[in-house]
């Protein structure tokens, strides 16, 4: 899946549904998954969504100190390297919610380091005239 357009709410709310049903899912299994974007999401025939490249989802029953992920979509726990766990998973669902609804992810620059300042920052801005 790839977000160049932006989707509707209805269309946000059905793949967001299902990124919620396989957090779930690995989670009750104790996996962290740490690398959601629109990237790793296929769309198969039907519509539904598919989860690919579980290259840094890591078996965890507490806290992990790998700092992994796409830039854009690190939880400011990763960041901080003080140890993160499946909490880290429901940001990147925030992230990509933005992006859906948006078209980009709320902390984008050139430069990695800028971005992880911007995430530890927290401060998040919607375009204007965004009325959702």
């Amino acid at each position: 899946m790839k977000v160049q357009d932006i989707f509707d709410n209805p269309t946000a709310r059905f793949y967001a549904s299902q990124v919620v049903l396989m957090f779930e899912y690995l989670h009750s299994k104790n996996i962290i998954y740490r690398d959601l974007k629109p990237e790793n999401l296929l769309v198969t025939s039907t519509g539904y969504l598919k989860l690919v490249d579980f290259g840094f989802a890591k078996h965890c029953k507490g806290h992990t100190y790998t700092l992994c992920g796409t830039p854009e979509y690190l939880a400011p726990e990763i960041l901080l390297n003080k140890g993160h766990g499946k909490p880290v998973d429901w940001w990147c669902l925030g992230i990509f919610i933005y992006e859906m609804l948006v078209g980009q992810a709320p902390f984008i620059d050139e430069d990695p380091m800028k971005i992880y300042q911007m995430i530890l920052k927290g401060s998040v801005k919607f375009p204007p005239g965004f009325d959702r």
